[in-house]
């Protein structure tokens, strides 16, 4: 992998953000759908880490080094999301993509105040997990 250093931590902190945004719209838009909110806003977030994270970590195996790939993975987050709009039913009645729903409460990415917080510590959580592991390349002298 040719990213090292702040480079990658950067990289890897950006497909972190993407994730937690893509968790937040699959939570959002799952609401008007019969699946349960909190396994597509997982499914989404892991299928945007997971697939970059291989693709990357395939550059320590010269026979199969695929890390020009990596960037691409982060769209593997997006397949819960057209899933979602394929099954959802009848439009009315979920949050609002933006601003209030019916019922007047704040709403971003269809999701209330308090589990946009909970995904983004959730995302921060396992920003740092995944940077302990990182990090003879973060802090290597």
């Amino acid at each position: 992998m040719e990213l090292i250093g702040i480079g990658l931590a950067v990289w890897i902190f950006l497909g972190f953000v993407l994730a937690s945004v893509i968790a937040m719209l699959c939570r959002g838009y799952g609401k008007a759908t019969e699946m349960n909110p909190e396994f597509l806003a997982t499914m989404g977030f892991f299928w945007s880490v997971l697939p970059p994270a291989m693709f990357g970590a395939s550059a320590y195996f010269p026979w199969l080094n695929l890390s020009v790939l990596a960037p691409f993975g982060f769209i593997g987050g997006l397949i819960p999301l057209f899933m979602i709009m394929t099954i959802r039913g009848k439009k009315e009645g979920e949050n609002a993509l933006f601003g209030r729903d019916s019922q007047g409460r704040l709403s971003l990415f269809g999701c209330s105040p308090f589990e946009v917080v909970t995904t983004l510590l959730y995302g921060l959580l396992c920003f740092e997990i995944a940077t302990i592991f990182l990090w003879d390349e973060f802090y290597r002298a």
